[in-house]
């Protein structure tokens, strides 16, 4: 685990970009941590996105309340996924 100031980061961006594939690099903003940033593949993109919608969340909760529970493997499996 890396961490770095804002005004560090924004001098030298592609460096910390590398330093992403190996490890996540913290952010701070005085002296506090703001934001993480982290290596994802092109494969990882949907499910990043779909772990941090509400809306995907809300359709899970309803789903799980309807039938009982349903992991999110077998609701891809389900659908085709």
């Amino acid at each position: 685990m890396k961490v770095t100031p804002i005004a560090s980061f924004k001098e030298k961006l592609p460096h910390f970009l590398e330093m992403a594939k190996k490890e996540p690099v913290f952010i701070t903003r005085n002296g506090h941590i703001t934001a993480v940033i982290e290596a994802i593949s092109e494969d990882d993109v949907e499910d990043y996105l779909l772990e941090r919608s509400p809306r995907f969340r809300k359709m899970l909760q309803k789903v799980s309340a309807q039938k009982g529970g349903m992991s999110l493997e077998a609701y891809r499996k389900s659908r085709g996924v």
